[in-house]
């Protein structure tokens, strides 16, 4: 077996030292699809490009049971040791069923491999940052070797991103630039390798972490959806690389809100309400018990369909292929009344969107059905007269690309009074913010923010009015190295202004969330509520919203018992 050196270095970026590789070869496939947008431009959604490259040769974690032993040689340094560490396990450990254990000082004697980490100190003059590192469990070596697996050199604002760089070589991954489709607009020039012999199958990422040209300018230490695709087929899924879905829609109601579940009590529906006081949840009361049949695959909403002030639940469900809209209707400090408002509201489609609002400006919500009418978005609009939903209306015919990967999202985004539909979409990598326009009729679609930053499969997308201004806007929650993070894109009425950071890592991200948007402490400004497993039983986080950033606590714990498939509101439910 022949090793050759490769200089690891990044333009305007000092200190790399050597690391070995050998010839290259993908071990993955991909799919990749496109959907147009007819009447604003292109809608490209799910887009999956090249799940990294790996090379001949390299052996795998998966001869070590998935485990990599890590220590350090270089004393000191405690900070960004403590950052390397948790950016590791918050991004490749994270996602895929491989552990790095250890991160103690390495020993001085003995024959104990490990992947040996050696720091080499930069100062002031040679502010730059970098690494090397050995591919594979060829990075294993021990004290007596003087060859370390791993060599970092450390500046403030990059160790995340080296880290984790450095690392994906550990795991066996090479660099993307060197894939053999790099090419086109988004060919990368920088630090290509002209002796590796890369054999791929698949389509270039150009954001992988593993490549010099990622838009995130090599400053961050985020996976692509397509770095977390291809370490998790080398070895395995620890975590699902999707959103976590809440599915039940609240209609944005002006009101101070409590929040409602709707969960399975034995095959049948019950309806838990949780009043807030401003301050906490108060312990549940059950306003429905097993009043109608429960399904997964129920759609459920919720605004004030009978425009009593009250919010009530609504849900879409698959009868014999048609769909069917009931509707629980709450009343004063009684049980929700059941009721069915359209016996046929079309045919049932598993990928369809209902959301609730009042699309016409009438003061009574209604609910839309966005469908895939064949491989484009068509909505349909079911307007209630208080008593019933009159049949349905196309308000958007085939008016752009359909995905079954858009993030959507009600709420009267230009503050005209009529609810408007808003898509978080996948623009080939990028994430494209489009409202549907309500002129109480129809919708009209634009495109209010291009480029509102990377992507993310697992990203979470909610509308509200989070700074009070009488306008809805969007919140992103999003995993920033294994915690939570919150963007929010304003509405100024006529566009989303570009991100705003209104929450840095303020908790962790169990596997399920539910997310639920609601002025719960009525201050007139959207809050979101969090709805997680602690042991078996609910916790009821809130992130309170003060016009400019969102402040995280519990209003309450150990609420009721968990139920995965439950569906959240919010509202006026007294």
């Amino acid at each position: 077996m022949t090793n050759f050196s490769r200089d690891e270095r990044r333009k305007n970026w000092r200190g790399f030292t050597p690391f070995y590789l050998l010839n290259a070869v993908s071990l993955f496939a991909f799919t990749f699809a496109f959907f147009a947008f007819s009447a604003v431009g292109q809608e490209r959604i799910g887009t999956i490009t090249e799940p990294l490259i790996t090379y001949h040769g390299v052996q795998n974690w998966t001869s070590q049971n998935n485990t990599v032993p890590v220590c350090w040689e270089t004393a000191g340094y405690d900070r960004e040791k403590k950052i390397t560490q948790e950016a590791v396990a918050g991004t490749w450990q994270f996602w895929a069923n491989v552990n790095f254990t250890g991160w103690g000082m390495c020993p001085t004697s003995g024959n104990a491999q490990h992947v040996r980490i050696r720091v080499s100190p930069q100062g002031d003059t040679d502010a730059g940052a970098g690494g090397s590192a050995r591919m594979g469990t060829g990075a294993l070596s021990k004290a007596g070797d003087n060859n370390p697996g791993v060599s970092l050199g450390f500046w403030a604002k990059a160790v995340e991103y080296v880290a984790v760089h450095e690392f994906g070589h550990v795991l066996g991954f090479g660099h993307e630039q060197d894939a053999p489709d790099n090419d086109g607009p988004a060919r990368c020039n920088n630090g290509i390798d002209t002796s590796a012999d890369p054999i791929s199958i698949t389509a270039y990422d150009r954001d992988s972490i593993m490549n010099y040209c990622n838009r995130d300018g090599n400053m961050t230490g985020h996976l692509t959806d397509t770095d977390i695709e291809g370490v998790q087929r080398v070895y395995g899924v620890r975590r699902q690389n999707v959103a976590s879905i809440n599915s039940c829609q609240s209609a944005q109601l002006k009101a101070m809100a409590s929040l409602a579940g709707a969960w399975n009590d034995q095959n049948n529906t019950s309806v838990a309400v949780f009043p807030s006081d401003g301050t906490k949840f108060l312990f549940h009361a059950n306003r429905s018990i097993r009043d109608g049949g429960w399904g997964d695959t129920v759609k459920w909403v919720s605004g004030d369909f009978d425009g009593n002030g009250l919010t009530d639940l609504g849900a879409a469900w698959n009868n014999g292929g048609h769909a069917v809209l009931t509707v629980r209707l709450a009343q004063p400090n009684k049980k929700f009344v059941v009721a069915h408002w359209l016996l046929d509201a079309g045919g049932w489609m598993d990928t369809s969107v209902y959301m609730a609002g009042d699309f016409n400006g009438d003061g009574k919500s209604d609910i839309a059905g966005a469908w895939n009418n064949g491989g484009m978005t068509s909505i349909a609009v079911y307007l209630s007269d208080g008593s019933k939903f009159i049949g349905s209306g196309q308000w958007s015919d085939r008016d752009g690309g359909w995905g079954d990967t858009v993030k959507w999202a009600a709420g009267d985004f230009d503050g005209d009074g009529k609810t408007d539909v808003g898509a978080a979409w996948n623009n080939n990598g990028l994430t494209t913010l489009t409202i549907r326009k309500s002129d109480g009729t129809k919708f009209t679609p634009i495109h209010w923010l291009d480029n509102a930053g990377r992507w993310f499969d697992a990203s979470v997308f909610l509308a509200g009015d989070f700074n009070g201004d009488g306008k809805d806007d969007i919140a992103q929650m999003w995993d920033d190295i294994a915690n939570n993070a919150i963007k929010v894109y304003i509405s100024n009425g006529s566009a989303f202004q570009p991100a705003r950071a209104w929450a840095t890592r303020d908790g962790g991200i169990p596997p399920i969330v539910k997310w639920v948007p609601g002025d719960f402490n009525g201050d007139g400004k959207s809050d979101i509520a969090a709805v997680w497993e602690n042991h078996g039983s609910n916790v009821l986080t809130v992130r309170a919203s003060d016009g400019a950033k969102f402040g995280v606590a519990h209003w309450s714990e150990n609420n009721g018992g968990w139920a995965p498939t439950s569906a959240w509101f919010a509202g006026k439910l007294d």
